[in-house]
């Protein structure tokens, strides 16, 4: 999927050799620092072999998008199908009664049916603090986060990595309702400039469980930053763009690929149903709204909006 959007004469910078060593660097340090981690790594180390392969989540998952260049029209939208399977382990230290570290592993891939330079395989680490003042019932989970991840593209252009620091807060409403909400800054480092980005997301989710029946949840997002255009050569998007760059996934006919600063709006409505004891299936439709920051500076050009529509189905297996 394209991520982001750009334009510049200059076409397609590479990230430098030694991003790797940053990244590798970056999570090193993290961990160095984050409260209990110490005490985590020594209860990782201590623990059997065999413990590190259990308590592993694997989702299956199936996803349409009837935008995946996110282009302003229809004429020029491409629908694409992705098929994924990642795998996800989570370790835990107790710090006090009111605190705990989290750190979650996770890795996989997807395969595309029509465009197979976006298929791609990726690594991700998550490291986090949470604090809960009291078990009263009411009371909030806060907590810190921060995320690394590298993944690799069949489209050179996309592989790169990708970094995000948040806060967030849980909040139950009654014994069947939860507020969650997120604040997060994103940013990215991809083998193009165009692939390149930054934004700013607030969201807020509500899950309302229904018990053993599932859990219904409305998810809203407001991003402000870079998002990325894929189509034919436009003098709209070549105007608002920061730089653009020959797409290589996209080259039957051959289209460029356009990063712009926006404001997103995203909504998502999904349902998840347990099945069996250690078994989920999750159904969920996405989906989400671009207008760019500038306006083309010539009369008559409007302003574009990128709309895009995502389905997905999961099958979870906890192992």
């Amino acid at each position: 999927m394209n991520g982001s959007l750009a334009v510049a004469p200059s076409a397609d910078g590479v990230a430098p050799k030694h991003a790797g060593a940053t990244i590798a660097f970056s999570i090193s340090l993290a961990l160095a620092l984050w409260p209990g981690s110490a005490a985590l790594a020594q209860a990782t180390a201590d623990a059997p072999l065999s413990k590190l392969f259990e308590d592993i989540r694997v989702d299956a998952a199936y996803t349409y998008d009837n935008n995946v260049n996110r282009a302003p029209n229809g004429t020029e939208r491409l629908s694409e199908q992705f098929f994924a399977l990642n795998a996800t382990k989570n370790f835990t230290h107790v710090v006090d009664p009111s605190s705990r570290v989290l750190l979650d592993l996770a890795g996989g891939g997807e395969l595309t049916r029509s465009f197979p330079a976006l298929g791609r395989v990726f690594g991700e680490i998550q490291p986090s603090f949470q604090y809960r003042k009291s078990a009263d019932f009411y009371s909030p989970t806060l907590a810190g986060f921060a995320r690394f991840s590298a993944e690799h593209f069949g489209s050179s252009l996309r592989s790169g990595y990708r970094y995000a620091v948040g806060v967030s807060a849980l909040q139950p409403v009654t014994d069947r309702i939860d507020l969650f909400g997120v604040i997060s800054y994103n940013w990215r480092n991809a083998n193009s400039r165009v692939f390149d980005g930054e934004d700013l997301s607030v969201q807020l989710t509500m899950d309302w469980s229904f018990g053993a029946h599932g859990t219904l949840y409305v998810v809203g997002e407001y991003r402000r930053g870079d998002v990325v255009s894929t189509g034919p050569e436009s003098l709209v998007n070549l105007d608002i763009a920061k730089v653009f760059v020959r797409d290589d996934a996209y080259t039957n006919p051959q289209l460029l690929s356009y990063r712009f600063e926006a404001d997103t709006v995203i909504g998502m409505l999904g349902y998840n149903l347990p099945l069996g004891r250690a078994g989920a299936i999750d159904v969920s439709w996405r989906i989400a709204r671009s207008t760019p920051t500038q306006d083309a500076g010539f009369q008559g050009a409007g302003t574009p909006h990128y709309v895009d529509n995502q389905f997905m189905v999961v099958y979870s297996k906890r192992f």
